[in-house]
């Protein structure tokens, strides 16, 4: 059960107290034995027989917290090996691929996106020797190591983006995926201007994380989709629009909490995301399902005001959500500028009413120094409403 150092020494008790481990490896807050002292131990006369069981639970991997206590999820091998599996034979993937493995193994994207499938299949991983991600190393690595695949969130593709290197390193070699929330189109556009593949993929970690496939080629004309299932993977839409996954590859559930059941009746996991799908069968995220608002009669995707709020040159990252009002829930937005710009709410306003229907323009835009993160490094739009509603953010303000 891998835990993010950078969480803290009080989230690290919480998780053991909430798992009750047999062994605690820690070499950062001296609350088990550290890394080397077990390492001397499997270097002695040791040997263990293990025989695969797929039920059996592999790894607790804690997610979510922005409604609660962060969860356990429960991975069990079958989840591992079928997500390998559907992703070698859906993405094509064979012995001949080598990837750079740049997301942290406390995440279900560091093991389960490229590296697990790619062992499977016989192909080669390349490890960072730090957890720190550098646009310009992995750039440099991608080349050195002649890798042919490389997964990355939007904001470590929008930095090789930016990287001088870009435009010296030729990467033609690199099948490139973004994961891990929508890859803004001017970003993605950078890619394939320079005629590299590229495409975007959807996952949790409660369901593989694999889930869509959408080729380059047709990505280049659906920047926002995601494609199509792949293959022994169902997917439909609720009535609400919620996307309902089943799949063999789907996790047992979280642990210690009995009471909650992300299931439906019929066995399709419930993932909290809204999603549309055109003529042509391909998927396209819309919004988390808690985060819509409904203002005037009018739904609005927080996400489709993010992505452009983010398109905006002067404005390096937001958040948008929704706050009671008389006429429903008023959209408001919270935005990090880029050093140097002096911009006005109004300014931004304007600009953004060149790409968006107004009502969808947020009715409050407040600059601040960074957006506020949960305890595992997520947005939460429920905290951001509540801090919006008691003090406006007043203790991060940009007055600049």
């Amino acid at each position: 059960m891998p835990v993010n150092p950078r969480l803290g020494q009080d989230f690290l008790k919480f998780v053991i107290n909430d798992v009750n481990p047999s062994l605690v490896i820690d070499d950062y807050f001296n609350e088990g034995v550290r890394m080397d002292e077990v390492l001397k131990e499997a270097y002695d006369e040791y040997r263990y027989e293990y025989r695969m069981n797929l039920n059996e639970i592999a790894m607790i991997l804690y997610t979510g917290g922005t409604t609660g206590p962060p969860k356990g999820a429960m991975i069990h091998e079958g989840s591992i090996l079928w997500n390998a599996i559907i992703t070698v034979l859906s993405w094509g993937l064979t012995r001949s691929d080598c990837t750079l493995v740049s997301l942290p193994l406390y995440h279900t994207g560091g093991w389960n996106v490229l590296m697990m499938p790619l062992l499977l299949v016989g192909g080669r991983v390349v490890l960072p020797d730090t957890d720190k991600f550098d646009a310009d190393w992995t750039i440099e690595t991608l080349a050195r190591e002649k890798c042919t695949v490389y997964m990355g969130v939007p904001t470590m593709l929008d930095s090789i983006s930016k990287s001088p290197l870009f435009d010296r390193v030729d990467l033609s070699h690199v099948l490139f995926i973004s994961g891990g929330g929508p890859l803004l189109p001017n970003v993605a556009k950078r890619f394939i201007d320079k005629g590299y593949r590229l495409f975007q993929g959807y996952g949790l970690t409660e369901a593989g994380p694999n889930n869509f496939y959408i080729s380059p080629e047709r990505y280049k004309d659906k920047l926002m989709s995601v494609g199509k299932p792949l293959l022994f993977i169902e997917m439909r839409l609720s009535s609400d629009g919620e996307l309902l996954i089943k799949g063999p590859h789907v996790f047992k559930g979280y642990w210690n909490r009995p009471g909650e059941n992300p299931f439906t009746s019929d066995g399709y996991l419930m993932t909290g995301d809204l999603f549309t799908v055109d003529n042509e069968g391909d998927f396209s995220f819309l919004d988390r399902k808690k985060d819509m608002i409904k203002t005037g009669g009018e739904n609005v995707y927080s996400t489709e005001v993010e992505v452009a709020l983010k398109q905006l040159p002067y404005i390096d990252d937001a958040a948008v959500f929704g706050a009671d009002e008389h006429w429903g829930e008023a959209v408001i937005a919270i935005a990090v500028k880029k050093p140097g710009f002096k911009v006005t709410e109004d300014d931004v306003k304007r600009d953004l009413k060149k790409v968006l229907a107004s009502y969808k323009v947020p009715k409050r835009i407040i600059f601040v120094r960074e957006i506020p993160k949960t305890q595992i490094g997520k947005i939460s739009k429920r905290e951001l409403r509540e801090r919006y509603l008691r003090d406006g953010f007043k203790d991060i303000l940009d007055t600049s």
